[in-house]
């Protein structure tokens, strides 16, 4: 019996080491987390691996956007390690911003990176780094776009002060000044230098004594184009004709508005004539000459190209460079015409077809401002909602400029697809579903996936490759939503014109839309300012009982995976390309 308690005694005494007995710092018998990849306490969670993920794997050259680089730190079971410090780099001139020195209680911490000032296409490697362990991961940053004009496309042999006018833009087809740019052609000398402040840049050279055709091939912002040149006595017998009919023809200016030129400018306006035939295919080599169509107004100009002849490339379109003189011209007051036909002709007096835009060239130096307030207001017959829009222009020294004709349009760039449902009292976006644990059925909010306007070059035809849904027709319709002027289209005493936007009340919440306003005479960039939104509704609607007329996307509800679960994603993803 005595042998009995006093093993028992001893058992008791271990029993209390066990539990930390005999003193020690408090918490000394805690754990705390260990350097990834290096020794821990009995017992502690490790970081031994460590994963990267990208938000996106390409980011246009927008400037806007973003990707996010996310590390998770695990141990070897998988489980996820909190408070692991974690490093972030980036290369090729990327810019980064990050959540967090260490790891969060979800074992995650993230960068969200940007293109930074360089909006070449290039390849974007992220590195993460925690002790010994590090992942890595890349992007694609594009958008960047090289185009090229050969003046003339036929040269005869040996001849001299030919060239390639080379434009460079982003993604948003702004201009890429100051790009480095490199220039080959043949067995001609490289040219090297940069893009100047409207991201173009002219090659000259002497053509080969030896007829044939020369390749000039052109790098710059990441991106290569390559312009063929027939060398050729006379006549353009080795262009083939164009094959049509052209079922539609159409030319744009970007921008409608330009200031005019002194000695230190260089301003201009570019060009762009497109030709689709049947089941819109683009037409190559349609034949074009740029002219003011008799110059009415008596502003004058050139183009790039001059009298030249301009060939339609694959995509079926041709571009020259409106370039104002010193004159400025009344609203709308210069007409520009794209001439066209399937063969050559001598000038726009014989040619076959013609089609026209019209632009202003301005010198008065002002700026514009666009605002609006919180307020939706009720259309007619209750059937649309309204939003309005104060336009402001004002002179070079800030007074309010009168009498200044605002030309206002509009742009669907993004539409949306989902349902709303009630949570909470309110309508959201959202979808009904089961809940895991009780197994009953739930309202549950989601983000709904964003789908870009699918009229890619916005001429109105449904052209190929541009129906992503695979419905027929192009989504948003540009009918969704109409601009027009309140009151005028001229600025009042104080400076002031009002836009207003109308749409039917099932389209709000599901369309962004980009209003677009131009003052006339205003000069620079100043001239032109843009405002953003998803087109709202009223916030009652969305407090009602009853269901709101915009209770359904009218592009469709199709925002689930074969799983059923809620769409997470860049814009454009999966759901775009479902009719439903």
């Amino acid at each position: 019996m005595n042998m009995l308690k006093h093993l028992a005694s001893l058992l008791l005494m271990f029993v209390l080491a066990a539990c930390g007995g005999g003193g020690g710092a408090p918490g000394a018998s805690g754990f705390s987390p260990a350097a990834p990849g290096g020794p821990t306490a009995p017992g502690a969670l490790n970081a031994t691996k460590l994963v990267l993920a990208l938000s996106d794997t390409n980011l246009a050259n927008t400037g806007a956007g973003k990707v996010t680089a996310t590390a998770t730190a695990t141990s070897d079971g998988g489980q996820v390690v909190a408070a692991v410090p974690v490093t972030f780099a980036v290369d090729n001139n990327a810019v980064f911003s990050v959540s967090g020195a260490n790891t969060d209680v979800g074992g995650t911490v993230s960068a969200s990176i940007s293109t930074g000032a360089d909006k070449s296409n290039r390849v974007v490697t992220v590195t993460a780094i925690s002790g010994n362990l590090t992942a890595t991961a890349a992007f694609a940053v594009s958008g960047a776009k090289l185009t090229g004009v050969p003046v003339p496309a036929i040269v005869a042999p040996a001849s001299t002060g030919n060239r390639v006018d080379f434009k460079l833009i982003d993604a948003n087809s702004n201009a890429m000044a100051l790009q480095a740019v490199s220039v080959q052609a043949g067995s001609l000398p490289i040219v090297t230098g940069v893009t100047d402040t409207n991201g173009a840049f002219s090659y000259s050279y002497t053509a080969p004594a030896a007829a044939g055709t020369l390749d000039v091939v052109a790098t710059a912002g990441g991106v290569s184009t390559t312009q063929t040149v027939q060398v050729q006595a006379s006549g353009s017998a080795n262009i083939p004709p164009a094959i049509g009919p052209v079922r539609s023809a159409s030319v744009s200016a970007n921008p409608s508005v330009v200031s005019t030129n002194t000695v230190a400018t260089n301003n201009r306006i570019e060009i762009r004539a497109l030709f689709v035939g049947a089941n819109n295919a683009p037409i190559k080599n349609v034949r074009v000459r740029f002219d003011l169509a008799g110059d009415a107004a008596s502003v004058g100009g050139s183009f790039s190209t001059a009298d030249n002849t301009v060939y339609s490339d694959a995509n079926g379109i041709a571009t020259t460079s409106y370039i104002p003189g010193s004159r400025s011209s009344p609203t709308d007051g210069v007409t520009v015409r794209a001439c066209y036909g399937l063969n050559d002709f001598a000038s726009c007096s014989t040619a076959p077809s013609s089609t026209s835009t019209s632009i202003t060239v301005a010198s008065d130096p002002l700026a514009v401002t666009i605002g609006s307030n919180e307020k939706v207001y009720i259309g007619t017959a209750d059937l649309t909602f309204q939003r309005r829009f104060v336009v402001l222009v004002v002179d070079a020294s800030g007074a309010a400029k009168e009498n200044v004709q605002i030309k206002p349009s509009i742009d669907i760039d993004r539409y949306y697809k989902g349902e709303m449902v009630r949570i909470g009292g309110s309508w959201v976006p959202g979808y009904i579903g089961l809940d895991p644990v009780t197994n009953i059925a739930k309202a549950v909010a989601v983000v709904p996936p964003a789908c870009f306007n699918e009229d890619i070059n916005r001429n109105g035809v449904l052209e190929a490759g541009e129906d992503l849904n695979g419905n027929g027709s192009l989504e948003p319709r540009k009918s969704d939503v109409a601009v027009s002027m309140v009151g005028g289209s001229l600025t009042n005493a104080s400076g002031i014109a009002v836009v207003q936007i109308e749409y039917p009340k099932n389209l709000a919440t599901w369309a962004r839309v980009k209003i677009l306003v131009s003052a006339t005479g205003v000069s620079g960039t100043e001239g032109r300012t843009t405002w953003t939104e998803i087109l709202p509704a009223p916030g009652v609607d969305f407090t009602a009982v009853t269901a709101p007329a915009f209770i359904y996307s009218p592009y469709g509800q199709d925002i689930f995976d074969a799983q059923l679960m809620p769409y997470v994603g860049a814009p454009g993803g999966a759901p775009c390309s479902s009719p439903r």
